[in-house]
């Protein structure tokens, strides 16, 4: 059962992508003759073929960028292209398409078919690597390419699709964020709860936990285990529960503080930082989607 579940959401990504692709790649310079009777304007207007269709005149860009807005705002109208900054433009599109498809397959891949608890233990090198990759030829290219089609700031918000673009890249800079925070302060403190209880011995800031029979105590407030040392004589990360038979105390002593379960060497509950790992993910993912939705309205709507 859980093997099919986990080829169904596999499908189901790859399902996803194809969407994204479709999305992204569909022509959204269309002739058609509605536009032409919308502005009262023959097709040469807008394309350098005067039967319609084809490459774009400077006219022609400037009333794509408006979101089909007519007349499209003189600030948005530049110079004709030539053919090399065409192709230049065409490869850096297919270099920001590539990047998109890598950085929101990974997150669907690994929210949808791996599931968070995937990363618990901190975030996979081949993710992060793929993920930083991404990050950066989107933002390269997705510069340059927002120079090349708005050739004034004002064009943004003289737009529907500029104001489009601009809510693309506030979602695009939360993840970019979000990714920094988990990679480089959350991932790292999951990788030393990974290394397994025995790691919390109260040094160098970490939390002071002592094992009794099946479970643990959180003594890092405890005046008494200060940097997870109890009198020179017990460190912290240690099993105490022979220690005890021999103590003037008995557990007793221990259960006013945190305790937590064990069942199978591992936590039965999840710690803070995985929780929040968990919180960020699904925001995420949400986000991605949302980022999937803005990209929708700017060709769709």
């Amino acid at each position: 059962m859980v093997e099919r579940g986990g080829r169904f959401c596999e499908r189901l990504v790859i399902l996803l992508a194809f969407v994204l692709m479709a999305l992204l790649i569909v022509n959204a310079s269309w002739a058609t003759e509605e536009f032409a009777l919308e502005s009262n304007e023959p097709c040469k207007t807008c394309h350098l073929d005067e039967t319609g269709g084809g490459t774009l005149t400077p006219v022609g860009e400037a009333f794509l960028s408006s979101g089909y807005k007519w007349p499209p705002p003189q600030s948005s109208i530049g110079a004709p292209k030539t053919f090399g900054e065409r192709i230049f433009k065409m490869l850096l599109g297919m270099a920001h398409l590539i990047a998109a498809f890598a950085w929101i397959g990974t997150i669907l891949y690994v929210h949808l078919v791996l599931k968070p608890k995937y990363a618990k233990g901190g975030l996979p090198k081949t993710e992060m690597r793929i993920a930083f990759i991404s990050i950066i030829i989107l933002g390269v290219t997705g510069v340059i390419l927002t120079k090349m089609r708005y050739h004034h700031p004002a064009a943004l918000l003289d737009s529907t699709s500029g104001k489009l673009l601009l809510v693309k890249i506030g979602l695009y800079l939360f993840l970019v964020l979000s990714a920094l925070y988990v990679s480089q302060v959350l991932s790292p403190k999951l990788k030393k709860l990974r290394a397994g209880w025995q790691s919390n011995d109260g040094v160098d800031g970490r939390p002071a936990w002592v094992k009794v029979e099946e479970a643990l105590y959180d003594l890092s407030t405890s005046e008494r285990w200060k940097d997870g040392n109890h009198f020179g004589r017990h460190q912290a990360g240690e099993d105490m529960t022979e220690a005890l038979k021999g103590a003037p105390h008995g557990v007793e002593k221990l259960e006013g503080f945190p305790t937590f379960s064990m069942a199978n060497g591992d936590l039965n509950r999840e710690s803070k930082e995985v929780r929040l790992l968990y919180m960020m993910a699904y925001v995420n993912l949400g986000v991605a989607f949302g980022i999937l939705l803005v990209v929708g309205m700017w060709r769709f709507w």
